[in-house]
């Protein structure tokens, strides 16, 4: 039984080794678990025991305050949250009792030797009830765990000594005194097997429990203190903001995409009739008017900025007719599909005169310029049918 006591330990302690070297953080119930290394309490103390036994009938067990025995421990604590710990402690003293059968055995007091190795799952009540404060100066700590005890290996209790599993349960009171010490006031029982006690002080019962109650002193080292981690509800927030976020920017892309083939077929139309502008050029004998073709300058939706695909465009127009004398027709358009009549009505206005702007500082007269827009009332193109092909200026 012992072996397995201890294989038990030592696979707790490794699970746990593995969990906490992890650097990702583990979250729970609202924050960052720590390492491995941090929040360990080491603790001492002592007080007084006292054994339980079922009476037999009619027998006298002596007076309570006689029965009083002494108590010490250490215990090492884990904590890995806020709230849920884990304690592994060693508690060894003396019960002092009566015997039972007085006339078998005589009415001496039998002092009765144990130890008792448990580990606990510990839960800070005023942590889970109250909420986690770095600063509380009390905290009410409710723990259950099993472990082995040993009794009666002295020569007055020879051929007794048995060990066995045993309960315990209990509540652990602490007092901080500063960042890292502590005062507890621990108020212990274990249940076990009555076989375990010497036979002087047996009854008839099949189980028999104790009772401690010890004063001592925990430090804490390393890191002591818990850091926040975002609520559940807020990281499915942000994942979904994010992941909008990404349709968005997916859409505006292949809305890019279309405008960018749009804008390299009509600059290939421009160059073609700048072509044959400048052949119509060579043949004449006199300079004649040049031609000018028409420009569209395509703009991002809900916007009225000229882009850079669309200065490409007008810088292209702008070269051939920056010295001619005819009348330039800029005309802007916005789509039906997005907004309301009276916000397109603006956005062709604004983006006319953005074009109109930008023609003159470009060296263009002003004075040959008419500017116009329709908002949405009219389409720029009817092909293709799709609504980035209106938002634009048409410039003839």
């Amino acid at each position: 039984m012992r072996k397995f006591v201890l294989c038990l330990c030592m696979v707790i302690v490794a699970a746990v080794a593995t969990a906490q070297d992890n650097r990702e953080p583990m979250r729970w119930q609202g924050f960052e678990t720590n390492r491995f290394w941090d929040n360990w309490e080491i603790s001492v103390g002592g007080g007084n025991s006292i054994l339980q036994v079922s009476q037999k009938w009619g027998s006298d067990p002596g007076k309570f305050l006689d029965r009083n025995g002494w108590n010490a421990n250490v215990g090492f604590t884990k904590w890995f949250a806020p709230i849920i710990g884990m304690r592994l402690q060693l508690d060894g003293g003396e019960f002092r009792n009566y015997s039972l059968d007085k006339a078998r055995y005589g009415e001496g007091v039998f002092k009765t030797p144990y130890m008792f190795v448990h580990g606990d799952i510990m839960v800070n009540m005023s942590n889970w009830i109250g909420g986690y404060n770095p600063d509380r100066i009390y905290s009410a700590i409710s723990y259950v765990g099993f472990g082995y005890t040993a009794m009666s290996w002295t020569k007055n209790s020879a051929g007794s000594y048995n060990g066995e599993l045993a309960f315990s349960s209990g509540l652990l009171n602490k007092f901080r005194i500063s960042p890292q010490w502590d005062i507890e006031l621990d108020l212990r029982s274990w249940l076990f097997a009555e076989k375990s006690l010497p036979e002087e002080i047996r009854s008839s019962g099949r189980y028999t429990f104790a009772l401690s109650a010890s004063v001592g002193f925990a430090y804490r080292f390393n890191q002591r203190d818990w850091t926040p981690a975002y609520p559940a509800v807020d990281v499915e927030g942000y994942l979904a903001a994010i992941f909008a976020l990404e349709e968005s920017v997916v859409a505006q892309g292949a809305e890019l995409d279309a405008a960018a083939q749009e804008i390299r077929k009509l600059s290939g139309d421009n160059k073609s009739l700048k072509s044959e502008v400048e052949m119509l050029r060579s043949r004449a004998a006199q300079p004649v008017e040049p031609v000018a073709a028409e420009c569209v300058a395509f703009f991002n939706i809900g916007e009225t900025q000229i882009t850079d695909y669309a200065r490409a465009t007008l810088e292209t127009y702008v070269e051939q007719v920056r010295d001619g004398s005819y009348v330039i027709s800029v005309i802007g358009y916005a789509d039906k599909e997005t907004g309301s009549a009276k916000r397109n009505e603006q956005l062709s206005r604004e983006r006319a005169q953005n074009v109109t702007a930008w023609l003159i500082a470009s060296g263009v007269d002003a004075s040959r310029i008419e500017t116009s827009w329709v908002g949405d009332t009219e389409a720029a193109f009817s092909t293709p049918d799709t609504p980035i092909v209106n938002r634009c200026v048409v410039v003839k």
